[in-house]
Order: C-alpha cells, then structure tokens, then sequence
C-alpha cells in the first residue's frame, strides 16, 4: 500500500503545543489489520454473510458438544474468539448501509445487518452455551483480570439475554428480539432515505451564506431553490434565515423526517421491549436496560434529571424571553436558533459566518490530528486505499515512541443521498490479541455530515462543527487505543460512561491556543485575531441552561417510553414532557420521536448517559485545567487510565486512577451555573 504524507504547516503548529512520552514497545510478534473489502455486490453481500452466520454456528456447536472439561481455555476462549472472528469477517457488510452509494448495496447490508444481530440473539439465549459458561465461571480456571471480566461479562450477557428461561418462553424471547432487530434496522434505513425538501423563493435565499447557497440548495427553473432539510443544512438554514415563514416550514418538515412509518416502528418496538422485560423478570424494559448500567435503576435516573432541571428551569426561561425581548414578540419554535444566533451577534458580537472562515475542512482536519497525535503519544499517516466512496480520507496509526501499529481510521465527511445522516463514530474492528499471538489492529471510522464545499472553494465550518470533530475523534482514539487482549473488553466502556471521554474533549475547542492552532482563514491564512477568540468564548454558555433543557427533554421522553406500560402515544408523551421540562412549547403536527434515532439505535432507556457522562467529563478535564491542556503527561495519563483499560475496568476506577481520587460532580454542576444538589442522585 502506498503511504501519502499530507502533513501540513497546519500540523506542524498544532504538533509544537505537545511532546509525546514513550511507551513501553509492544511484545506481541506481529500486528495486523483485517483485510476489508469495500466494494462488495449485494450478491457477494448475501454470501459471506450467510457463510459467516454458518461458521458462527458451527463454531458454537463445536463448544457446547466438546468432551472436555469446562474452562476458560475450552469455553469462554473458544466463544470469545468466534464471535469476534463473526464480527470482523463481517465489518463491511454490516457497515455499508450506512455509507454506500448504491442502494441496493445499502439494502443487502442492511438485511446483512438484520440476519447477524438475529445470529446472536439466537446464540445468546441458547440454554447448553449458558450451561457451559457458567460452568466454566465456576471452574476457577480464569487466571488475571481480564480472563476474570471477560468470563464475568459473558456470563453477564447469557442471562440477560434469556438463555435461562424456559425453552416456550426462550423461544418467545428470540422471536421477539428478532423482530426488535429488523425494525431497529428499518426504523434507521428510513432515517437515511429520508428525502424531505421544503422551496424558497430567491428573495428568500438572500440572507443565507452565499457559501451555503451554492453548495447545499438546487436552484429551480423559477429562480427559487429547494432545501434539503437534514443534519447538514439545519444549523445553516434555521440560524441565518430571516424569514420566519420559511423557517416555520423547515422546521416542521425537519420534525417529520421519517413519518408516521417511524413512529410505528418505535411504537412497535415500546411493546417488543416490554414484553422482552416481562420475561426476563423486570417489570420495565428502562429496569432491565439499567441493572446493567452505572445508574442502575430508572428511580435514580429519574432523580438525577429532575433535580437538574428543577435548577435550571427558571435561568431556561430567562434566556428564552431575552430571545423574545429581541424578536418584541411572543417566540415561536422555530425562531429559537435564529434568535440566539442574532443574540450572539448583537450583544456577544460574535458572527459565526465570520467565524467560518477561520475553519476550512483542510486546515481543521489536519491541525486537530496534529494536537491528538501529541497528546496521545502516537502519529498518523494518510494512506491511499479504495474504500466505499472517493472522498474519504485513510489514515494509519502507530505508537510514536515504538513505532508499533495501533490500526486504522477512515474520515467520511459530507453528506450524499442514502447516507447516515448524524455525525458519528463506528468502531468496525476492535483491536485484540489472535489465537497464535498476534494482534489483530483496530479499525474505527468518522461519518458525518458537513456542508460540502461550493465549487472550487474549501468547505467552511463553524466553531459548533469543531467542536463536534473533537467529540468524534475522541471516540475514534477510544476505539483505535484500547489495549486489552479480548474484543469484548477492547470495545467500549459501560453505556452510561461511553460519552464521557469525548465530552471531556471538547473542552480542549475552547482553549485559546487551541483556537489559535486550529484556524487558518481561507483568505490570508492568519489565525483568529484574540479579541475574536475572547468574544466566543464569552458567548460559549449562552443559552447553555435552555440546550441543557432540551437534553433533559429527549432523557425523559426516552425514560417514560420505556417505563410507561404500551402501548404509548409517543407524540402526546412527547408533547407533555416538553411544557415539564422546558419553557419551550410543542409544535402540533410534528412528529419529533420519528426522526429521535438514539432511541432504535442502542440508546434506548439510555439518553440520559449524555448528562450522566458529563459529570464525569467535566471532572477529568480538571486535570488538564490544573496541568495544562498541552501537558503531556496529563495526555499520556489519560491513555493509559482511560482508553487502554476500555471495559476490563469500571469507570469509577479509571476515573479514579486518572485523578488521583473518586469522581467529584461539582465541576458539571458550576459548568451548569448552579450549586451541586445536596444529594446527586446517590452518585
């Protein structure tokens, strides 16, 4: 493969904020990627799916039927190594619905998707693989820590999953799973066909960026233009235009974006979940999502969000009647985002259209690799590779004290037809050690959904967009760092602590010699004058009580869907929760649940791990405010403490190991402007 180095000055001053420490080198005896192939045919799709499920079976079989006693060599080992085998042979027949061009590529990835999920609910629920497990937990025959999690976890996992039940209700539970997995996956599939366009007149378009215009609307035979209404234009469109008409329309269309077939599809699948938690013993899918969870029931989710909205509601309202004062008028939905944009603008002088150009995707990309390099001890290289689409960007990664290879990464960022519409990380590959020693690398890729650049220009992004990237990329190295021996352990963290690490790193896009690091104007290259700088960060929490808000909004929506008994109207629980919890109001005719992926995405009963995490973020990155967020050791620290452990720790010990000491909440709550609660939700 031939490497393409496209270091740029832009690295180069990002790279001098940080020196990297050594690590000790790697005593595996080689090291290597899984050999992907992104241009699979729907047929070659269908096949190696369906010889992998094959395999996966046999290989389980092979387990339950062996003569040997149960051990961790002869049960959990074996498992262990199939199903990760499962998962990786399948890396791209289960990723390309989210990112390929050819539809019926999506749809044989997609039905891909669907048919390995069933594959392992019918292998967790199966009773023998259970037996042989449990067996083997109790045969003493785990020797270290991980070997003991590993054995715990997939012990964990068999129960939950219904291989103890009796065989009627095992078999009711994998039917009802299964049907849980294709509408999860269809409820998805709908979200990235969604289509929805609303038309603007030309004198409409006026005060839009003219940069936004050209790339993102369609000019039609009448001189107006047709907008996409989708992640990529609702920051742009919503902030900038003028016109509240126009803006009510979009507004409306963006919260039907999968329409009343979404709404089925989740409200099917609140009485799926129910039932599914009925036969497990737990009188709520939300009990049954959380007895596995840091928070652990949904009482104490429930408390943890209510005594941080009772702190903020009254400083919500406040920012949104400053928000009215500005339009002399009662505000509607849809004039939210316009107006604060207007606020920061008029009291702040903050506009992030001149803040744009200070943010081309070259620059960006290039001069936060170059901060994350340093910080983590390691360095990328861009490759060439044929992946699913020409525009996205391979990179390698190794270790820059051993030179040892950590993985690959794939940067996919601007929006087509078909795509996944968020912005997000996939962990397609998690590192882990192989039968004979060697270390099978770590694979992960970004996919998002930026303005695409207007013809011969570079597109341009605002600070939000910058501080997504450094979200995303955090993830990224989560899944490209871990450093233990098994995939279960090298795949994450616990639900409720998986967003922590990249919120924490958010921060660091606030930090003025970051902002200087990161910014190039396309014009004459300078970076962001300081008075630019200290403007921004004055303007950094307005309306930060209202956004909180709207957090707690989706956290309740998800708990009560998944703690009421179906079936739900999920619009009128919807609309209900939103006079509760914020001083915001409903839009009748909208839809929002429809196009509230979390929810059939892995978030389900688990939102609410977005405010939960944040306490912990917030409490790790006091070590860089203390230290330095250029500070080497603090960087080195939080790779060793947090990502390499992944899930063969719990939280609170990582946490614990990177500070020095237990969590404390109060650096979340004075972020929130408001003194910790008495008693934070028995945290």
């Amino acid at each position: 493969m031939k490497s393409v180095i496209v270091r740029s000055t832009a690295a180069v001053a990002a790279s001098a904020l940080l020196a990297s420490l050594p690590l000790a080198a790697h005593a595996k005896p080689a090291a290597a990627l899984v050999a992907v192939d992104w241009a699979l045919a729907p047929a070659k799709i269908a096949s190696t799916c369906a010889s992998s499920i094959a395999q996966l079976n046999a290989r389980t079989n092979a387990i339950v039927r062996a003569r040997s006693a149960r051990t961790f060599e002869t049960v959990v080992l074996p498992l262990e190594n199939a199903t990760a085998d499962f998962n990786d042979d399948l890396a791209a027949q289960g990723f390309l619905f989210n990112v390929a061009t050819d539809a019926k590529v999506r749809d044989a990835s997609l039905k891909c998707s669907t048919d390995a999920g069933n594959a392992l609910t019918e292998l967790a629920a199966r009773p023998d693989l259970y037996q042989a497990v449990n067996a083997a937990a109790k045969s003493g025959t785990s020797h270290g820590p991980s070997q003991t999690k590993l054995t715990q976890l997939w012990l964990t996992q068999l129960k939950r999953s219904g291989a103890g039940l009796p065989d009627a209700q095992r078999r009711e539970y994998i039917s009802l799973q299964q049907k849980l997995n294709d509408d999860q996956n269809t409820f998805q599939a709908n979200l990235g066909k969604d289509a929805s366009t609303i038309a603007i007149t030309a004198v409409q378009a006026q005060a839009l960026p003219p940069d936004f215009v050209a790339a993102a609307l369609k000019k039609n035979p009448d001189g107006g233009y047709t907008v996409p209404v989708n992640e990529s234009t609702v920051g742009p469109f919503m902030e900038n235009k003028s016109d509240a008409a126009a803006r009510k329309s979009y507004y409306i269309a963006y919260n039907n974006r999968g329409g009343d077939a979404n709404v089925k599809l989740l409200q099917d699948a609140l009485v799926l979940r129910d039932r599914l938690a009925h036969l497990l013993g737990y009188q709520t899918w939300a009990a049954y999502v959380l007895a596995d969870r840091m928070a652990a029931s949904p009482a104490r989710v429930e408390n943890f969000l209510t005594q941080i909205d009772a702190a903020i509601l009254a400083k919500a309202r406040t920012e949104r009647d400053e928000d009215a004062a500005l339009k002399g008028a009662p505000l509607d939905q849809w004039d939210q985002g316009y107006y604060e944009n207007l606020l920061r603008k008029t009291k702040y002088a903050v506009d992030q259209n001149a803040i744009k150009q200070y943010f081309p995707v070259p620059h960006v990309i290039d001069s936060v690799l170059g901060i994350y390099e340093h910080l983590l001890g390691v360095k990328f290289t861009r490759v060439s590779e044929t992946t699913w689409q020409d525009q996205v960007q391979t990179y390698d990664v190794v270790d820059a004290a051993s030179g040892a290879p950590r993985g690959r990464f794939y940067l996919d960022l601007y929006p087509r037809p078909g795509k996944y519409d968020h912005f997000a990380n996939f962990p397609l590959v998690p590192r882990r050690v192989m039968p004979d020693g060697s270390v099978r690398l770590a694979t992960s890729a970004i996919v998002g959904n930026w303005p695409a650049p207007a013809p011969g220009k570079p597109a341009l992004l605002t600070h939000d967009d910058v501080v997504t990237f450094f979200h995303e990329f955090g993830h990224n190295m989560a899944a490209l760092l871990a450093n233990e021996p098994y995939e279960t352990l090298t795949a994450g963290f616990r639900q409720d602590f998986i967003e922590a690490p990249s919120q924490m790193l958010e921060n660091f896009a606030w930090d003025p010699g970051i902002l200087k690091a990161v910014s190039a104007n396309v014009a004459t290259n300078q970076p962001l004058p300081d008075e630019m700088i200290q403007k921004m960060i004055a303007a950094r929490y307005v309306h930060y009580a209202l956004q909180t808000t709207s957090q707690i909004l989706y956290a309740s929506v998800d708990m009560i869907y998944h703690t009421a008994k179906p079936p739900i109207d999920t619009t009128a629980v919807w609309k209900a929760t939103v006079s509760r919890t914020t001083p915001n109001q409903f839009v009748d005719g909208t839809h929002p649940e429809a196009a509230f992926g979390h929810l059939m995405g892995g978030y389900d009963a688990g939102y609410y791990g977005y405010l939960w995490s944040k306490v912990y973020a917030q409490d790790m990155f006091s070590r860089f405010k203390a230290q330095g967020l250029t500070n080497p050791v603090a960087g080195m620290a939080y790779r060793n403490d947090i990502l390499a452990p992944a899930r063969a720790l719990e939280p609170d010990v990582e946490v614990a190991r990177f500070l020095g000491r237990p969590m404390n909440p109060n650096a979340f709550y004075e972020e929130l402007g408001i003194a910790p609660p008495a008693q934070t939700s028995g945290r």
